[in-house]
């Protein structure tokens, strides 16, 4: 608050005024004067005592105390003069500059509080203002459009709209574009004259109009007028996919193979279902054939069987310690199926006396049971010819395929050169091969030996190793897809990770494969060797000798092989026992 010299000069001369007049009035009066001063200044100021206290109006209260002071002044002047005079008039202009700055304090506060109530007036009627415009937007009808909108949220969206419209002459009512890892997926609701059949024959045009290199995918949405149009951007299977490990509790769980085009993972069922993986070599199809043999091995409720006739086994021996046992030969491969034929034979029993239909691992007491035929086109050149032309190992396959399902057998072929000779001179075995899967065949011809006649199977189109096609019944319609990428460490170290838990068939319900050898005792040593301990049926089942020959061949192989009298098995003795034992004997 700014003091000017009015303010000084008139808290000057009011108490001269007043010590003036009070002069002037002793001067006639006298004491009556006096007396009437001093009783002014105690009433004054027991009003203004009063009025402070009870808060009475401040007007009355400042005017009571300003009048005690210039009474009590006059009576000083009058009565005492001198320098009480003096004294009083100082009193009187302190006491009258305190009321000038405190009534002209009171003024500005006041001015304060006007000017803040007056912004919070004019904020009050802003906000009104806006809530008043907000609703006649809301309640204001649209204005007629000259025209079809076309415009979109996004640029695919306004181009999909507007070749719609220059197309069909429709407009879409709804037209929701979503970015994807690969490209981005529209969901179109058609108009009533725009036929969903209609515009996916159409669509060519629609994406050559739209001018966007990539390929689309049409599939349709859940309503009758709805279109998915799926956009992919480039290749998105041009790069590796990385092995991941995948768990699962049951034989039932699906198999992942890899991914999509769209880079979400790919997956099969092969419970109750047979599989043939096809395809030319170096495009991924041992690859494929490992990745799901691992993923079987790694579940509790399965076990896994070999054959593998190609020499040396290549594909199949590097998987010995997570499987059960491994063809390799003419010989073996047809006790194989011998084998595979008297378990099925021994689990239908099972599955009839508990009135079942299909095999449960849990509930019939056997696990499920995958056998892997890698070359299949090699068992047929080997096993079906020689001594074994009138009781081929492709029917004997053939005749599993037909049957086995049901009882928890499921066989997984893998072929290089799909003929009809590869399916025993017939294509209708491939029939039961529910799932098919085919990297890249160097000759188009095959295509039909997997997938048959249906248009858009072409594993030739497959442009780099790894990708491959998929046919099963959740998988009707032809897309490229990409294996995962599984190194020799990685296979090496899964291998050796589920081998480590991998239990064997017990001693007398295991298959057991003839062994080679030249005579009856190295047909023994080699029995043992390969099998561990061995009950005598089982020895004659490996070496093909009759149960003299057996045992005479086990006694002339002592002390190196000995009769266990408590499991009832011949076993090999480790070289450093019996050879304890020779010297001590000597």
């Amino acid at each position: 608050m700014k003091i000017d010299r009015t303010d000084i000069v008139t808290a000057i001369a009011v108490p001269g005024l007043v010590s003036a007049a009070a002069l002037t009035a002793d001067h006639i009066y006298g004491t009556t004067a006096a007396a009437i001063e001093f009783g002014a200044a105690l009433a004054a100021g027991k009003l203004s005592f009063v009025s402070f206290a009870k808060k009475w109006p401040p007007a009355l209260a400042w005017g009571s105390l300003a009048l005690a002071g210039a009474s009590g002044q006059a009576w000083l002047t009058g009565t005492v003069g001198g320098f009480a005079a003096w004294y009083g008039y100082a009193i009187t202009a302190a006491a009258v500059f305190a009321g000038m700055v405190k009534h002209r304090h009171d003024i500005r506060h006041d001015q304060i509080k006007v000017e803040q109530e007056s912004v919070k007036l004019n904020t009050a009627l802003i906000r009104q203002q806006m809530l008043h415009h907000t609703l006649v937007q809301k309640t204001t009808p649209e204005p007629v459009q000259a025209g079809p909108n076309l415009t979109g949220r996004t640029v695919e969206e306004t181009r999909l709209r507007t070749v719609v419209h220059e197309l069909f002459q429709a407009e879409l009512p709804g037209c929701t574009v979503e970015r994807t890892r690969t490209g981005w997926t529209a969901v179109l609701d058609l108009p009533v004259n725009l036929d969903r059949d209609k515009l996916r024959a159409a669509w060519p045009k629609v994406a050559s109009g739209m001018g966007v290199a990539g390929e689309f995918m049409l599939e349709d949405g859940a309503l009758t007028n709805q279109l998915i149009a799926r956009f992919i951007d480039g290749d998105p299977l041009e790069a590796v996919v990385p092995y991941q490990r995948f768990t699962a509790g049951r034989f039932t769980d699906p198999i992942t193979l890899g991914v999509d085009r769209f880079l979400n993972p790919v997956q099969v069922e092969l419970a109750y279902a047979h599989a043939l993986v096809a395809g030319s070599s170096k495009f991924g199809k041992s690859t494929l054939v490992r990745s799901i043999v691992l993923q079987l091995a790694d579940r509790p409720d399965i076990v896994v069987y070999g054959c593998d006739l190609k020499p040396g086994a290549p594909e199949m021996t590097p998987m010995l310690p997570i499987l059960q046992d491994l063809a390799q030969t003419p010989e073996q491969a047809h006790a194989f199926l011998d084998w595979l034929k008297q378990e099925l034979g021994e689990r239908g029993e099972i599955l009839a006396q508990a009135g079942d239909q299909e095999w449960d691992p849990v509930k019939h007491g056997r696990p499920a049971l995958w056998a892997v035929f890698d070359e299949l086109a090699e068992l047929v050149r080997q096993a079906d010819v020689g001594p074994w032309k009138k009781d081929p190992a492709s029917k004997k396959l053939e005749s599993l395929l037909a049957l086995a399902r049901f009882a928890g057998i499921h066989l997984i072929a893998a072929t290089q050169q799909p003929s009809r000779k590869v399916f025993g001179g017939t294509t209708d075995a491939r029939g039961n091969y529910s799932v098919r899967i085919s990297t890249r065949m160097a000759d188009r011809d095959h295509r039909r030996f997997i997938f048959g006649t249906t248009p858009g199977w072409e594993p030739g189109d497959l442009d780099a190793p790894g990708k491959f096609l998929l046919q099963s019944p959740d998988h009707q319609q032809p897309a490229p897809y990409k294996g995962m990428w599984l190194t020799k460490d990685e296979f090496t170290a899964e291998v050796a990770r589920i081998g480590a838990d991998t239990v064997k068939a017990p001693v007398g319900k295991r298959l057991i494969l003839p062994v080679t050898g030249g005579t009856n005792q190295d047909k023994v040593r080699a029995a043992l060797g390969k099998y561990g301990n061995m009950l005598r049926r089982e020895l004659e089942a490996a070496t093909g000798l009759t149960e003299k020959q057996v045992l005479d061949a086990a006694r002339a192989l002592g002390p190196e092989v000995e009769r266990c009298a408590d499991t009832q098995t011949w076993r090999i003795v480790p070289a450093a026992a019996w050879e304890a034992q020779a010297i001590a004997t000597q």
